[in-house]
């Protein structure tokens, strides 16, 4: 049974310690909103079993509190204790993504004030609630968070720092941290400057990274309309360094970057001139 939206203050109060608890949220990126995803870890000592798991997301434009969307799946399995679960809007760019859902973009709206809950779909209890970018009525523990996602800067996520900690107070538990789905989090590896997918700053500026699982590299192309010095690192998700070359003074670079690896997250970062741009990169 599907809980009504104006007992869930009333229900909350009522509600057990959470064994699983929102954990991290990547809701706004640079132009199209294609990446999006929500992180849950179970931060209890049993298994929690997902299949009786629905998740609430809440838009709460101009004060209001309007239920927009709910995620359930009755094959979702159980979650091991300190184990993580992604609900992702597209998979080709989420690493450890468990469950893709629907739409492909904008899955999660972007605030000022949203909302998101996990509660059970066969009682009235809720596991967690996060209002971000604010509170709203209702669906807020303690207070809203202050720290907010940002479609000026991609490769941010709204995260629980320290990782899974809960002391039911959403701006007290979340900062803005870098995306780490399905892994504990992290605040700033290779200084949180990722960006996902193939962007362009403007029509004569191209920087793509394609993932090439079949050659097990990933082909880079930068193009620009003057030449500077250009180098190129790569970087894994924990920011250790696995290759770099310079091109010298370029407008032009290619590089079939060998990763001999597959699900993996790679970061390739691009000093071109006086300018760094970095990009995320997952290898299917």
């Amino acid at each position: 049974m599907r809980t009504p939206l104006h007992l869930v203050a009333v229900l909350f109060t009522t509600s057990l310690h959470a064994q699983v608890v929102i954990n991290e949220v990547d809701y706004d990126q640079i132009g199209t909103d294609n990446a999006e995803y929500l992180e849950i870890k179970n931060i209890g000592e049993f298994a929690f079993p997902l299949q009786y798991l629905r998740v609430v997301f809440i838009n709460g434009n101009n004060g209001g509190a309007l239920e927009y969307r709910t995620i359930e799946n009755e094959s979702w399995p159980a979650l091991d204790p300190g184990a993580y679960f992604v609900i992702c809007a597209n998979q080709s760019l989420t690493l450890n993504c468990d469950h893709a859902a629907t739409p492909t973009t904008n899955l999660i709206q972007n605030g000022p004030t949203d909302a998101i809950i996990l509660a059970s779909t066969t009682s009235e209890t809720i596991y967690d609630m996060l209002s971000y970018n604010g509170s709203v009525p209702g669906y807020t523990e303690g207070t809203g968070t202050t720290a907010a996602d940002s479609n000026e800067q991609d490769g941010l996520s709204l995260s629980r720092w320290p990782d899974g900690a809960d002391t039911d107070d959403n701006d007290a538990d979340f900062v803005v941290g870098c995306p780490t789905p399905g892994t504990a989090n992290e605040l700033d590896p290779v200084e949180c400057a990722i960006t996902t997918g193939l962007a362009q700053r403007n029509a004569a500026d191209v920087f793509s990274v394609i993932p090439d699982a079949q050659n097990e590299a990933i082909a880079f192309r930068f193009q620009q309309g003057k030449a500077v010095p250009v180098t190129v690192s790569v970087f894994a998700a924990n920011g250790a360094l696995m290759a770099t070359r310079d091109f010298g003074t370029t407008a032009n670079a290619q590089w079939m970057i060998p990763t001999g690896a597959t699900a993996q997250l790679f970061l390739v970062r691009v000093q071109a001139g006086s300018e760094v741009l970095t990009r995320r990169v997952v290898m299917p």
